[in-house]
């Protein structure tokens, strides 16, 4: 019996990796703005300090897996699963950092220091995310 795969045209996935990634970033950063605008400008401070961050995050960190994830989307075939835009082991630290992310907001951190952890891993993972954006048009532009 032939297992369930669900393939696509790898092309797409460079921008459902965009979208994913820029979509949690987005969730991150507003949830972190949420808990910050009831402090004022110290909160408005605070984010703009965490954006400032993330950037650098973003573009020093979180690139370079970004950057393997599209390497490795190239070594594919045509048409791979849809899951296959990842090592099966970084699955393991997607579910790692829902758990890790969950637990700091139940922790007993002030939420002004969470906040900020938010927007930092949040804005990282926006600036991350358009290098699949441009990964994704070259190569819908290349085929």
């Amino acid at each position: 019996m032939e297992r369930f795969k669900p393939a696509v045209t790898k092309r797409w996935l460079y921008f459902v990796l965009g979208v994913l990634w820029g979509g949690v970033g987005l969730f991150l950063c507003l949830r972190a703005y949420l808990w910050l605008r009831p402090s004022g400008l110290k909160g408005h401070l605070i984010f703009v300090v965490a954006l400032f961050l993330s950037f650098v995050v973003g573009r020093y960190g979180l690139s370079r897996i970004a950057f393997r994830n599209l390497k490795r989307l190239d070594e594919k075939p045509e048409k791979v699963c849809c899951f296959a835009f990842q090592p099966w082991r970084s699955y393991l630290l997607v579910a790692l950092m829902i758990f890790l992310g969950v637990s700091l907001r139940r922790s007993n951190l002030p939420r002004p220091l969470l906040a900020f952890l938010y927007a930092v891993m949040g804005g990282g993972l926006i600036t991350a995310s358009f290098h699949y954006f441009h990964g994704g048009l070259l190569r819908l532009k290349n085929r």
